[in-house]
């Protein structure tokens, strides 16, 4: 039984960080959570049969969105506090803009369907509470987690401790460079997902890659980077992206990426073995990785 969600507007931010909340639950005294349906997520098969054949082969299967109904009630001690938390209900759902929902450390994006709608009888719209309805449109229909899970491949061991003793004229190993170039990068997920991965050059570093073990598949740049420079690559497969980050500025990358062996890695559900490499300068090489494992359904 779902006893609390979050919504998130992000575009109604009313100088607030991260957006404004509206918060549902069941022992809220403002918004009281009735119920909420999931709804569930079709898919579409694509399949070819020959003559004679019985039964068909199926060569891939894709899965639609998903849409998602709540039903909750706005209460107030007076008919004015009503009216005010109704009109911040008219302003918060917009069918221009994107709602967000929180759940249990789980987050889905969604688009209202229409405009608030509340009750038409009297016993559902009175004086001190009036029940309505919100449907969303999620065109991407997974959940993911509301934390982003990040991994470092080029990292610093840390070797300060106490007690703090510094000999004279020989001083203190203050921490010492990780020597593996491979890290297993754990997706606690249903699917595989995209991820972000940031090149960050301590010195000159010579065509940048990060290679999957497994498959062979890499991220590659054909690119020589600049100390203090960064390049950010993201994989996901609706919204990839590649920028450079110089000098307090961003631009636009794509044109650095080797082409010709150069893949949009997604990380596999499990362990994914991961190398970062660079034919020059590795060693001035630091590389960060952030992921949302994703997941069909989440209620519990």
């Amino acid at each position: 039984m779902v006893e609390a969600i979050t919504l998130v507007n992000d575009n109604l931010n009313n100088n607030t960080p991260g957006g404004t909340k509206l918060d549902i639950n069941m022992s809220n005294r403002a918004y009281v959570l009735d119920s909420i349906d999931w709804g569930a997520v079709q898919s579409t098969r694509k399949t070819y049969k020959f003559i004679n054949q019985i039964g068909v082969y199926v060569t891939g299967t894709t899965l639609e969105s998903r849409d998602i109904s709540i039903v909750g009630w706005v209460v107030g001690d007076t008919q004015d506090q009503l009216k005010t938390r109704k009109r911040f209900l008219n302003q918060f759902i917009n069918p221009l803009q994107q709602i967000s929902m929180l759940y249990n450390g789980y987050m889905i994006t969604g688009i209202p369907d229409t405009t608030i709608t509340y009750g038409k009888d009297e016993a559902e719209n009175n004086e001190v509470m009036c029940k309505f309805m919100i449907d969303l449109f999620c065109p991407d229909p997974m959940f993911y987690t509301a934390v982003t899970k990040e991994a470092v491949l080029a990292d610093w061991i840390p070797k300060f401790h106490f007690p703090l003793i510094i000999p004279k004229k020989k001083g203190i190993i203050m921490g010492l460079r990780s020597q593996s170039t491979i890290i297993t990068v754990n997706n606690p997920g249903m699917l595989e997902t995209g991820m972000t991965v940031k090149f960050y050059a301590r010195g000159t570093v010579v065509n940048p890659s990060l290679t999957n073990i497994a498959t062979q598949k890499k991220i590659q740049f054909a690119y020589t980077m600049q100390p203090g420079e960064t390049l950010e690559v993201t994989t996901y497969t609706n919204r990839k992206a590649v920028r450079k980050y110089a000098g307090g500025t961003s631009v636009n990358a794509f044109n650095l990426i080797d082409f010709e062996t150069n893949e949009f890695i997604q990380l596999q559900p499990g362990d994914n073995p991961l190398r970062y490499n660079a034919e020059d300068g590795v060693s001035n090489l630091e590389v960060n990785i952030q992921f949302k494992p994703q997941y069909l359904e989440v209620q519990e």
